[in-house]
């Protein structure tokens, strides 16, 4: 994997990049920060219920991101060792 660059076509990825990508672990991140951000803003206020969405969005797909790249690492250097 190029170190400092994101690939997202399949076909220059290795198996190892492909397996993890197919986890979609930004995705979900995305997805799981959204309806945070909307049930703390329904529980909270209404001004809160318009910006919370965002910022769940953004954190949960900054974490998912950060997840796929620690699991990239740790696959990798799983697959090195039994080499």
């Amino acid at each position: 994997m190029s170190i400092g660059r994101f690939r997202d076509v399949p076909s220059e990825m290795d198996g190892v990049e492909r397996e993890i990508a197919a986890a979609q672990y930004p995705e979900g991140g995305l997805v799981f920060g959204l309806a945070s951000g909307v049930v703390a803003g329904m529980l909270t206020s209404a001004l809160l219920l318009v910006i919370l969405p965002f910022v769940g969005a953004l954190a949960g797909f900054a974490v998912g991101r950060q997840y796929r790249s620690y699991r990239l690492r740790q696959r990798q250097g799983t697959r090195e060792s039994g080499e």
